[in-house]
């Protein structure tokens, strides 16, 4: 089910993802484009009713996936949609040598979505490097897994106590929403990180998107310095 977030831009749950043994919960972006065009953010599982609700909203033509990590559905959105063209980073695109990319991101946008949709490329770990997005007209961050804040009733269910001790204690949940504790500790050359997270503070987010855990609806900026007070 998409649910409207702010102008022009929905959220939609997937399901649950094994990572490494343990469940995931999944979200997609879906965004429409100042000419009507969709631009859709790590697509989750294509199901009957996700494709009717986003072929309602307009024409698929922009498929993003923000790290490496995110792909697992990418091939079925494509085969659904021929006309869209897909997006990665470098080493999105190195890692999926069987799909076929059409364009390789970074820190500035295309043409296709320049002035609409801002992104900012955080390449500071070897472990996992990622996109993140601010869509300006709803003044929406959206953020794969450089932010996890995971609520009490999602952990409940899905991990042992000892791994809902270690999120706590890592503050992997809801009002901090900090990356796993790996990805802070590789994370070199902050003070040359320090820039993009401020630019994106400065545009002021009121609400933040995240793959992994609870949306943050208002207080965004709040919020992103709460989660990256590790990086800032």
């Amino acid at each position: 089910m998409l649910e409207p977030l702010g102008p022009d831009i929905w959220t939609g749950d997937g399901g649950i993802v094994p990572f490494f043994g343990y469940d995931y919960p999944t979200r997609m972006a879906v965004v429409r484009l100042d000419n009507g065009d969709l631009w859709i953010w790590s697509p989750v599982e294509l199901t009957a009713d996700i494709e009717r609700q986003v072929r309602a909203l307009g024409p698929v033509r922009h498929l993003v996936s923000p790290n490496r990590l995110h792909y697992l559905f990418l091939g079925a959105w494509q085969r659904a949609f021929p006309d869209a063209r897909m997006w990665g980073t470098p080493s999105t695109i190195a890692k999926l040598e069987a799909l076929s990319f059409s364009g390789t991101l970074g820190d500035d946008p295309p043409p296709e979505w320049a002035g609409q949709i801002d992104q900012f490329h955080f390449t500071n770990s070897p472990l996992l490097d990622e996109l993140i997005f601010y869509h300006r007209a709803s003044r929406t961050a959206i953020i794969a897994d450089l932010s996890q804040p995971f609520g009490k009733a999602f952990l409940a269910d899905h991990w042992p106590w000892w791994l809902r001790t270690i999120a706590r204690m890592a503050k992997m949940v809801e009002g901090w929403g900090y990356p796993p504790p790996e990805y802070r500790l590789s994370f070199r050359h902050r003070a040359a990180a320090r820039p993009r997270m401020r630019a994106l503070l400065d545009a002021h987010p009121e609400r933040v998107i995240v793959a992994h855990g609870e949306i943050a609806r208002t207080g965004g900026e709040d919020y992103l310095r709460r989660a990256f007070s590790w990086l800032l």
